[in-house]
Order: structure tokens, then C-alpha cells, then sequence
């Protein structure tokens, strides 16, 4: 069924050309996918569409800027407040995992790759995200009507002084 609801795109981030045809493989039925080998090109294809993008895999070792720089320039430019990364890694070493935590990731992945684990947790964190902006978009309608009211109030109240001081 082609059209009916845009398919979500996912950012491959991994200088490894393997990884990043595993992870098509096991994503592209149900995903756009773009690849690109390093953290430089994530951060471009990042200005050209982060807001068309839905989920990063982000490998942490690389050339050029490692996955801990897109971190910090996603940080830096708001990027890691509606694009969940999930690292994916070989190294799972405590400190490292708390530091990719402590820069906004949402979850990990390590190689080798079990699709169903992959694709459970891409899903998971996709969903666990659009919940999030429901829940972001509502409480803003809600404080916007709120200033509504408080608006409205000030107006009623306004008439009833001038009509009281117009006595």
C-alpha cells in the first residue's frame, strides 16, 4: 500500500560498509533507511533533515568525528530532543554506556546483530518517541488554552471595573 502513511526514515550511522548493509537489510522492509560512514556525514545529512529523520543507529567508533562528537553536536543544536539514538557497539565497557547515556541516547544495540532484537528495538524506541511528542503536544495545547482563559478573565474583569467606575 504505497501512500498511505509516510514511512519512517532512519539515519545509519557506522564506518563499516558490513554493518551498515546488515542493518538495511533488517530494517529497510519496514523503514527509509540512509547510511553514511561517518559522524561528519551524520551531522550533514542531520542539517539537510532532521526533522524528516526518525531514529539514528549510531555507531560510536569512527573516523572523522566519532559517535560521541554527533552526540554532543546533536546536544548542541536540539537534534537529541525529537531524534532517539540508539549506539550501536561492539564495546560495552560501563563508563562508555554512561557517558553515551549521559549525552541523550535512548538505548543499545551491540554486534554482532540479532535482527529481531534490532528491529524490537527500533520499534520500541520509535514508539516510546511518538508517545513522548503526543504527550509534549498535549500540554501545550493545554497551557496555551489555560492562557486562553486567563486572557478571557482579565477581559470580563476589565468590563466589570470600567462598568462599575462608569457608575
Amino acid at each position: 500500500m504505497e501512500g498511505h502513511k509516510r514511512r519512517q526514515k532512519i539515519l545509519i550511522v557506522d564506518d563499516s560498509e558490513m554493518n551498515r548493509s546488515i542493518l538495511v537489510d533488517m530494517l529497510g522492509d519496514d523503514y527509509d533507511t540512509i547510511e553514511v560512514k561517518d559522524g561528519l556525514q551524520a551531522v550533514n545529512e542531520l542539517q539537510k533533515q532532521a526533522a524528516d529523520i526518525s531514529l539514528m543507529l549510531l555507531d560510536i567508533v569512527m573516523p572523522q568525528m566519532d559517535g560521541f562528537g554527533v552526540l554532543g553536536v546533536m546536544n548542541q543544536r536540539g537534534w537529541i530532543e525529537s531524534i532517539p539514538v540508539i549506539m550501536i557497539s561492539a564495546e560495552t565497557t560501563s563508563d562508555r554506556i554512561d557517558q553515551a547515556l549521559e549525552l541523550g541516547v535512548t538505548d543499545f544495540i551491540s554486534r554482532p546483530f540479532d535482527a529481531r532484537i534490532v528491529q524490537r528495538r527500533v520499534r520500541n524506541t520509535l514508539l516510546s518517541s511518538a508517545k513522548q511528542q503526543e504527550l509534549e503536544a498535549l500540554v501545550a495545547e493545554q497551557i496555551y488554552e489555560k492562557e486562553q482563559n486567563g486572557l478571557l478573565m482579565i477581559d470580563i474583569l476589565s468590563h466589570i471595573v470600567e462598568f462599575r467606575n462608569g457608575e
